[in-house]
């Protein structure tokens, strides 16, 4: 907070009462969660996203809901963009990011996913552009995917 003060006519000084500087970026956080899905083989499910940049490989997920946990977050957006029907065994890795330069703040949790009914697929929801399966990372993947491939911690959660 700054104080300011005027000068009088007179001379003298009047102070007036502080005024809160207001921060350079939003306080708002993108809360997003994100699924680790490998297949009895060991290969992982990677998606392509008509909204991410450059269209790199990454693990699917969304931006979470307003009222709506991370895990049944995630269990929504693979049942509406893969037609899969998933359970969020353990969360795997936390992605905390910031941007200096856009001043966006990203927190996204990435749960291991067990599939229990379904074999992915592309849905008409329209987020998607494709979804495969790979044994080695291919080229063009988000730094977050190897992340949390790299993880070897697994936290215990509860979803309420």
């Amino acid at each position: 907070m700054k104080s300011v003060s005027t000068l009088r006519a007179n001379g003298s000084i009047q102070g007036t009462c502080p005024q809160r500087a207001e921060p350079p970026f939003s306080n708002r956080i993108e809360l997003t969660s994100r699924a680790l899905i490998k297949n009895e083989r060991g290969c992982i499910l990677l998606v392509r996203s008509k909204n991410s940049a450059n269209c790199l490989w990454q693990m699917p997920g969304r931006q979470i809901g307003r009222g709506e946990s991370c895990a049944m977050s995630i269990v929504r957006c693979l049942h509406d963009d893969l037609g899969i029907l998933t359970w969020p065994v353990s969360a795997v890795f936390i992605n905390d990011q910031f941007d200096d330069i856009g001043g966006l703040h990203t927190l996204s949790i990435t749960y291991a996913v067990s599939i229990l009914s379904g074999e992915p697929r592309v849905t008409a929801s329209g987020q998607l552009d494709e979804a495969r399966w790979f044994g080695q990372l291919p080229e063009g993947v988000t730094k977050e995917t190897v992340c949390a491939l790299e993880s070897r911690e697994i936290v215990m959660f509860r979803a309420s």
